[in-house]
């Protein structure tokens, strides 16, 4: 893959990641209360919410691996942001940018979360990008679908 498709994959993976876990929860959201989706101006903190409960209620996170994901969540929601602001100008080194804060992101949910959830988290935010069953990198995932469809 050349560089750049590289970089762009890995700035809507990054972004896509982000938003997968919220959909649920803006959707209920919005259920709830009509006037909540018409607000596309969230707060990064309201942002980080939405995507952490959608990681709660998906992955089944504890108390305290809740906090910590929120916590990674906003933190790199505000390095994104400021990567945004700093290279508005400069497309190249934005996109080099998230895509650090990307791989670093992914490093420090993976630390948070057991190898299980880590394992679900991955074949979910693959799933939502389009990434095809042969190319994931969830090995165990693609043995059982085999398997499975073997079965039938």
């Amino acid at each position: 893959m050349k560089p750049m498709k590289h970089v762009t994959f890995a700035l809507i993976f990054f972004f896509a990641s982000t938003a997968l876990f919220a959909q649920t929860t803006t959707a209920s959201a919005v259920q709830q209360d009509p006037k909540a989706g018409q607000s596309t101006n969230k707060t990064l903190e309201q942002r980080a919410d939405e995507i952490t409960a959608g990681m709660v209620k998906h992955l089944h996170l504890s108390g305290e691996q809740a906090k910590k994901v929120r916590a990674i969540n906003l933190a790199n929601m505000q390095h994104a942001e400021a990567a945004r602001v700093k290279y508005k100008n400069d497309p190249k080194q934005f996109a080099h940018q998230m895509e650090i804060i990307s791989e670093t992101r992914l490093q420090q949910i993976k630390e948070a979360l057991t190898q299980q959830q880590f394992e679900q988290y991955q074949a979910r935010r693959e799933e939502k990008m389009g990434v095809p069953r042969e190319a994931r990198s969830n090995p165990g995932a693609r043995q059982q679908e085999s398997s499975y469809q073997n079965q039938y």
